[in-house]
C-alpha cells in the first residue's frame, strides 16, 4: 500500500519525494497497527492498551519522519531521467522502510506488545 501510494504521488509529480513518503507511510500505518495488534501479537497482554497505542504511534511517527527524510535524500541524489530516477526512489523507499521495520519489530516484540508468561506457553 505504501509503495503504490509513493509511486503514484511522486511518479506523477503531485508532491516531492519526502511528502510522498510521509503520505505513503500514513497510508500503511493504520492497517499495520491492526495487523500488529490483532494478528501478529494477538497473544500479547491486553492490559495497558493506551500505553501500547501511544508507544506504537510514537515509534511509527519517528520512523515515518526518518524514512521520509531518507527517501527525500535518495531522490535528491538519484540520477536525472524520469524512469531511472523513479526506479531508484522506488527501490530506495522500501529498502529504508525495511531497515526501520526491523528496528520497530524489535521494539514491538520486547516493549510494545510483550507476551506475558501466561501466553508464552499457551496453545490455542
Amino acid at each position: 500500500m505504501s509503495e503504490t501510494t509513493l509511486l503514484i504521488l511522486y511518479g506523477n509529480d503531485v508532491v516531492n519525494a519526502t511528502v510522498a513518503a510521509v503520505i505513503a507511510n500514513l497510508a500503511g500505518t493504520v492497517p499495520s497497527y491492526f495487523m500488529s495488534r490483532y494478528w501478529i501479537w494477538k497473544d500479547s497482554a491486553r492490559t495497558r492498551v493506551g500505553r501500547q497505542v501511544v508507544l506504537y504511534w510514537t515509534t511509527s511517527v519517528v520512523c515515518m519522519a526518518l524514512t521520509s527524510l531518507a527517501t527525500g535524500a535518495i531522490a535528491s541524489l538519484a540520477p536525472a531521467g524520469h524512469r531511472f530516477h523513479l526506479a531508484v526512489v522506488a527501490v530506495g523507499f522500501p529498502a529504508v522502510t525495511l531497515v526501520f521495520w526491523l528496528a520497530k519489530f524489535v521494539l514491538y516484540q520486547r516493549v510494545i506488545f510483550p507476551r506475558t508468561p501466561q501466553t508464552v506457553g499457551s496453545c490455542d
